[in-house]
């Protein structure tokens, strides 16, 4: 018999063999409950088992300035040659088996966990969502679909613009890095079912992170989800109004002094407001530490504000006390001759001119400076 036809009976037959020995997956199901597959692949292989992971991200939103709340589906695949069965045992069209819940308890499954979670949820409406496909070979594949909220550190410096990176770690909670392996999927680790957004951030990236820390002595592994923080709407809601207050107190120079009624209403009014401008900005910045860029324009601006109600409640006085002394110097001398040399060398309406062009110079001088470093701030 030629070599070659020799060869070619001994490889068929092994394989027969080994096929003739695989068990249905009807005798296999049977087994379930019976035999050890509820312990770890290594304690049979002597070898690590090897986890592959990979995340189909549902939804991705800043919860707050310093929280990150992601909804994912995790899904895991490794390998256990304790569950190989007769692929022609099974008549599915996708060539596997999807264990239900009641069955996947008997089987050994990866143990992961987001060890940087401050909340932790596994969904369970209509049903828990989670199930286990296990394929001819031996592989297995489990989907959990999760939600969870992690921190997300935020630095202080050009708040309300720039970014965030937030690390979401996923490990390990029993085995150790010995006997179990995590590895993401080389040919795509992050899957997204649609574009992110919200209302005052967007993610720009998801990317793995490095997890090689020599003092970790579970498995894990890393991703970076990379946040720009939307500043159209601080825009529109806090510098704009604040702007047009200001504005105000420009203009409200420009009313009669003898007004007094409608120039302090005016002054208040816009002092009160940006006061309740200056409490949202706080509760806005809550556990944020240092001095934000938000609040340097919310106290100039109230600076500003209250400025002008002051250069209305010194021209006022000087008024007052100008009509008081002219009116005095007139029971004196029964003459108004001489009145702006003894008595009036100080001019209020003059002040107030100036403060007309002080005013807006300072603020528009503010504006330059604030914005040229503002915008160069990451």
């Amino acid at each position: 018999m030629p070599i070659s036809l020799y060869l070619a009976c001994s490889i068929f037959s092994t394989v027969v063999g080994i096929l003739a020995a695989l068990p249905s997956w009807d005798q296999l199901e049977a087994n379930l409950s019976r035999v050890d597959y509820d312990l770890p692949p290594w304690i049979h292989t002597g070898q690590v088992t090897q986890v592959r992971t990979q995340l189909l991200f549902t939804y991705i939103q800043s919860a707050t300035l310093t929280e990150l709340a992601t909804s994912f589906h995790l899904i895991q695949q490794w390998e256990d040659v304790r569950l190989q069965y007769d692929a022609s045992s099974i008549i599915f069209a996708g060539k596997y088996v999807l264990v239900d819940q009641d069955k996947y308890a008997t089987i050994w499954t990866p143990d992961s966990y987001i060890s940087n979670a401050i909340s932790e949820v596994q969904h369970s409406v209509t049903k828990p969502n989670v199930f286990i496909r296990i394929y001819p070979n031996g592989t297995l594949v489990k989907s959990t679909r999760l939600t969870v909220r992690t921190p997300c550190p935020l630095t202080s410096q050009g708040f309300p613009r720039g970014s965030q990176s937030c690390e979401i770690t996923i490990e390990s909670y029993t085995y150790s890095a010995s006997e179990m392996s995590m590895v993401w999927d080389q040919q795509n680790p992050f899957r997204y079912k649609h574009p992110f957004s919200a209302s005052s951030s967007s993610v720009t990236n998801i990317k793995e992170g490095s997890c090689t820390d020599p003092a970790q002595e579970y498995p894990c592994l890393k991703y970076n989800v990379g946040i720009v923080r939307d500043f159209s709407q601080y825009i529109l809601r806090i510098y704009v109004p604040s702007l047009f207050i200001v504005i105000l107190g420009w203009m409200s120079m420009w009313i009669d002094k003898a007004q007094v009624g409608a120039r302090t209403s005016l002054g208040v009014l816009g002092v009160l407001t940006i006061v309740t401008q200056l409490v949202g900005v706080v509760s806005l910045g809550n556990g944020l530490e240092g001095v934000l860029a938000i609040d340097i324009w919310i106290a100039v601006c109230m600076l500003f504000t209250i400025m002008a109600l002051c250069v209305f409640a010194v021209v006022h006085n000087m008024k007052r006390r100008k009509d008081k002394s002219k009116n005095k110097y007139k029971e004196n001398s029964g003459t108004e001759e001489g009145d702006e040399n003894s008595c009036c060398k100080i001019q209020h309406g003059k002040l107030q001119n100036i403060f007309r062009v002080v005013y807006p110079f300072l603020f528009i001088t503010f504006n330059v400076v604030y914005w040229a470093y503002f915008l160069n701030v990451n």
